[in-house]
C-alpha cells in the first residue's frame, strides 16, 4: 500500500520521475539557497513530502548524517511522509577506493555526483538495514547527496563514506603538499618551514627533507601529523642556502612526490656583481644591486690577494651602498678576483669559501688591461746580405719568463728624422734564444742608415729601443 501511496504521490506531484530498472529514480532538486555551511560539512533540507517537492520548511548544517526521529523531526514538520535531503561537495585529494556505508529505516539513496551508489527504497517500519558498497573517488571535488524518506514509524538514517586504507586495494599516491612556506630566523638561525593541510582523508603523516644548493641528494628531516617544523640544522659556521620539501604519506604506504622545491638562503645574498677597470686611475669600481632585506646591515667587499705564497680573501673595507671603488691597481694583464658579502642584523654574513667560485653570483672575476711593457731592450745586429742590410734584433731570457711575443726593427737614413718599419714579427719559439731577422734592401750608393730594434708584448706593449746602429752602404764599383 505504501509503494502504491508513494508512486501515486511522485506521478502526480511536481517533482519528474523516471523508472530505471525497476527503481524509482528521483531528479535532484536544489537546495534551498542563503545557507552556507563550513568545508565538509551537510548542508541538510527538510521537506514535509517524500518528493523533496517545493521549498523546505528548513535548511541547516550538519557535521553527519546519524539521526534517530521519532515522530517529527522539528516543529512546522509532520511525523510521517516527510523528507531530508544531504548534500557536501569536497575535495577528496587523489581519490581512491571508499567505502559508502548507510543503515537507515525506509527510503535511502546515496549519489556520487549525480550517480547513484545505494538503493534502499522500501518501508521497514521501526527496523533499520544496512548496506555498504565500495566505490572508487576520481581526484578532486566531488557532490555527496543522501535522500532519505519517512513513510511511517521512527525515522533512523546514518550514512558514513570513509577510506579503504588497505594496500592491498589503495594503489594511489597522495597528492603532494602544497602552500610550503619557509621562515629564517636571524637571530636564532633556524628556518621553520609549513604547509597547507593535505586534502587526503586517509593521511598518515608528512616528512621533510632538505638538500644543500648544489647536491641532489635529500636527508629526511623529520616525520610528523603536524605541518610546521624548525630544522635545527643552523650550525654558526653553516651558511649554505638549503632546498625543502614535503612529501605525504597515506595509511595504505603511499608517498606522493615532494611538494615544490622551496630554498632558503638563511641570509641576504648579492645577486649579481659587475666591475669596470679606469685605465686613467688604475682603480676599479664594483656595482651591484641594493639589498632592500629589512635584515639588511652592510656589506663586506673582498679582494683575493697573494699573502705569504697563497691566495686568500682580503678584505678591502665594509659599506652600506651598492657600489665600491678600489686603490690603483697594476695594470699587469693578469685577473683580479673581488667578492661582495652580506651580514644581516642578526651578525650572520653571506657564505663566503676559501677558494674561488665562478659561478657565484657575488664573485667577480676581472680581467685588468696589460699596461706594462717588456723591461729590457733587445740585442741588435747588423751584417750584409744580398742586396742590403742584415737587421737581427735577439733576446735571451729564458723562455719561461719572456714578457714578450715579438721584434720590431727600423730603419732611417743617417741624420734624417723619419723613422720606418723594416720588421714586425714574433719569433721562433723553438729556438734558445729568441729572434727575428730581416734583409733590409738598400740600394749601393754609399748612404750611412741608422737602425734600432724594439720587442713587444700581446697587449701591444713596447719595450725601450736599442742602442742605434748604423751602417754605411758601400758605392757600387763600376766595370771598365
Amino acid at each position: 500500500m505504501r509503494q502504491k501511496n508513494l508512486v501515486a504521490a511522485v506521478t502526480g506531484g511536481a517533482m519528474s520521475a523516471v523508472v530505471m530498472g525497476g527503481l524509482l529514480a528521483a531528479a535532484p532538486q536544489a537546495v534551498a539557497a542563503g545557507v552556507s555551511c563550513p568545508a565538509n560539512v551537510y548542508t541538510r533540507a527538510f521537506y514535509k513530502n517524500t518528493s523533496f517537492s517545493g521549498s523546505p520548511v528548513k535548511t541547516d548544517c550538519d557535521s553527519a548524517i546519524d539521526q534517530s526521529w521519532s515522530g517529527r523531526p522539528l516543529s512546522g514538520m509532520p511525523s510521517d511522509n516527510f523528507g531530508v535531503r544531504w548534500s557536501v561537495k569536497r575535495d577528496f585529494g587523489s581519490g581512491g577506493p571508499f567505502t559508502f556505508g548507510v543503515s537507515a529505516t525506509d527510503g535511502v539513496r546515496v549519489y556520487l555526483d549525480g550517480v547513484r551508489k545505494i538503493d534502499l527504497w522500501s518501508g521497514t517500519g521501526d527496523s533499520a538495514r544496512s548496506k555498504s558498497v565500495n566505490v572508487t573517488v576520481p581526484s578532486g571535488k566531488h557532490t555527496l547527496r543522501v535522500d532519505s524518506v519517512n513513510w511511517s514509524g521512527a525515522a533512523k538514517v546514518k550514512y558514513s563514506y570513509t577510506p579503504r586504507t588497505s594496500a592491498q586495494y589503495d594503489k594511489t599516491k597522495p597528492l603532494a603538499p602544497t602552500g610550503v612556506k619557509t621562515a629564517y630566523n636571524t637571530t636564532a638561525r633556524r628556518t621553520t618551514v609549513s604547509w597547507s593541510a593535505n586534502k587526503e582523508m586517509d593521511l598518515a603523516s608528512y616528512s621533510l627533507y632538505r638538500r644543500p644548493e648544489g647536491s641532489s641528494t635529500w636527508t629526511r628531516v623529520t616525520t610528523t601529523t603536524a605541518r610546521s617544523y624548525t630544522d635545527p640544522l643552523v650550525n654558526p659556521d653553516d651558511r649554505t642556502p638549503y632546498f625543502y620539501e614535503v612529501r605525504a604519506k597515506d595509511k595504505a604506504g603511499n608517498t606522493s612526490s615532494g611538494s615544490t622545491d622551496t630554498v632558503v638562503r638563511p641570509l641576504p645574498v648579492v645577486p649579481s656583481l659587475t666591475g669596470t677597470y679606469d685605465k686613467a686611475t688604475g682603480k676599479v669600481t664594483l656595482k651591484w644591486p641594493q639589498n632592500t632585506e629589512p635584515q639588511f646591515d652592510h656589506y663586506t667587499v673582498l679582494s683575493n690577494d697573494l699573502v705569504e705564497g697563497s691566495y686568500v680573501w682580503v678584505p678591502l673595507g665594509t659599506t652600506t651602498r651598492g657600489t665600491w671603488t678600489t686603490g690603483p691597481v697594476t695594470a699587469d694583464g693578469e685577473w683580479r678576483h673581488y667578492r661582495v658579502l652580506v651580514t644581516n642584523d642578526g651578525g650572520t654574513t653571506t657564505y663566503s669559501p676559501k677558494w674561488l667560485d665562478a659561478s657565484a653570483t657575488n664573485e667577480l672575476w676581472l680581467g685588468i688591461p696589460d699596461g706594462i711593457a717588456p723591461y729590457n731592450a733587445p740585442d741588435l745586429t747588423l751584417s750584409t746580405c744580398a742586396g742590403g742590410i742584415r737587421a737581427t734584433a735577439s733576446d735571451s731570457t729564458p723562455a719561461p719568463i719572456r714578457d714578450f711575443t715579438g721584434f720590431e726593427i727600423e730603419r732611417r737614413e743617417a741624420t734624417a728624422g723619419t723613422w720606418a718599419p723594416v720588421l714586425h714579427q714574433g719569433y721562433d719559439p723553438r729556438s734558445g734564444t729568441a729572434t727575428a731577422t730581416v734583409c733590409d734592401p738598400l740600394p749601393a750608393d754609399g748612404h750611412t742608415y741608422e737602425y734600432r730594434a724594439r720587442s713587444y708584448d700581446a697587449a701591444g706593449n713596447y719595450s725601450p729601443y736599442s742602442e742605434v746602429q748604423a751602417v754605411t752602404v758601400p758605392v757600387a764599383q763600376r766595370s771598365e
